[in-house]
């Protein structure tokens, strides 16, 4: 990616010498004119597009949509590892973050956000929250659905209660949650997180923080009449990326610390299905991403928010390292990837509670299409090629 640097032009204002000559004996104007008073050239106020539109989504209402979408949105926590597949209920979000894991051999995880579509079979596997996704999510004021985590990260989503409304399996008999074995559900020994499965419409339901309440538009998209960004991008039609572990598991079964994602341009349904390759040592092969129903996850939009994170703790908190996003009061590069085309930019994110605003190169704001979008959130060491049918970018 090209990054282009901003030229700031100042301006300056001559004044002139005073004068010379003897004011006795120079001609003077019976009535002065006064100096015209300069003017200033008025900031153009950007447009905001306010199109009652599904929040997550960006789909303008419809008739009675508006009142449909009074209700909390739910972020669920699932995993991505070998023995988790097939998944449940991920291809039904309307925005899904993919997050990097670090020092586990599940070496990325999911924080599925679920609100205009609730999937009836559930959301499963269930699995534990991680720091990062209190920034990600704070601003949507919603439930979190997660199995439990470490202890002082369980206590950092209490801290910002009034943002998130956490919901913990542990101990919770409701029907918000089932807890069934699938019998050969995953690959590898019996862990009973795995058998966890939420269900979106009863969590929001129950949820009071922000009842009956729309969320705010989480992304920037095109007004009806508009059109996305990328009309103007490079041509894209295939874009992969390789995270890695920084432990690598301890079985050939479970496999050899690397994780491929590949999303690849459907031009007739103008979305991205989605394939994953474990790098198993013993079955490296890539698999079309399905869900346990055998839909395929496809999302319209594929969008890469590039972000330095390590293993840690945060300030004030003792416990299991975690990793660590720098996402509040940060600022990195983006790729946005819609229609078979692509456009770079920076995005920028203030406090906890602030959404992400994105820049093009151009310096102008992205405009998104409407629809479902997968995040991905690789740092910079991330292997990451972009292909557009003719030859390949890295």
């Amino acid at each position: 990616m090209l990054g282009l640097a901003g030229v700031a032009l100042g301006g300056c204002t001559v004044t002139p010498p005073t004068s010379l000559v003897d004011p006795s004996t120079s001609p003077q104007p019976s009535s002065p004119e006064p100096a015209p008073t300069p003017t200033e050239t008025p900031t153009p106020t950007p447009t905001v597009d306010t199109t009652p539109r599904w929040p997550l989504t960006g789909k303008p209402f419809k008739d009675g949509d508006e009142a449909k979408a009074r209700h909390m949105a739910v972020a669920v926590k699932v995993p991505v590892e070998m023995r988790s597949f097939p998944q449940s209920g991920v291809d039904k979000a309307d925005i899904v973050f993919w997050e990097a894991q670090g020092k586990s051999y599940d070496i990325t995880r999911l924080c599925a956000i679920f609100h205009s579509k609730w999937p009836t079979e559930g959301a499963n596997p269930v699995r534990s929250v991680r720091p990062v996704d209190v920034a990600l999510i704070s601003p949507l004021k919603p439930v979190l659905a997660c199995a439990s985590a470490t202890p002082w990260v369980i206590k950092y989503v209490k801290k910002n209660k009034k943002y998130i409304e956490l919901r913990e399996k542990l101990g919770d008999k409701s029907a918000r949650w089932g807890y069934k074995n699938l019998g050969t559900w995953w690959l590898g020994s019996g862990v009973s997180d795995k058998l966890i499965i939420a269900y979106p419409k009863q969590l929001s339901a129950d949820g009071t923080l922000s009842k009956d309440e729309i969320p705010p538009v989480y992304f920037p998209y095109h007004a009806p009449d508009g059109e996305p960004s990328t009309v103007n991008g490079l041509p894209v039609t295939q874009v992969t990326l390789q995270y890695k572990g920084s432990k690598a598991p301890a079985t050939a079964s479970a496999g050899d610390g690397k994780e491929q994602h590949r999303y690849t341009y459907d031009a007739e349904n103008n979305n991205w299905p989605a394939s994953i390759n474990f790098q198993h040592i013993k079955y490296k092969k890539w698999r079309k991403y399905t869900v346990r129903n055998g839909t395929r996850v496809a999302p319209d939009n594929v969008l890469i928010l590039f972000c330095n994170w390590s293993m840690g703790v945060l300030k004030g908190y003792k416990g299991h390292v975690e990793p660590i996003y720098e996402i509040i009061d940060g600022s990195d590069k983006f790729i946005y990837i819609h229609g078979g085309k692509y456009v770079t930019g920076t995005w920028t994110k203030g406090k906890i509670t602030d959404l992400f605003t994105f820049t093009l190169d151009d310096g102008t704001p992205l405009q998104m299409a409407p629809g479902k979008t997968w995040v991905e959130m690789p740092n910079g060491t991330t292997k990451m090629t972009i292909a557009d049918g003719k030859m390949s970018i890295k």
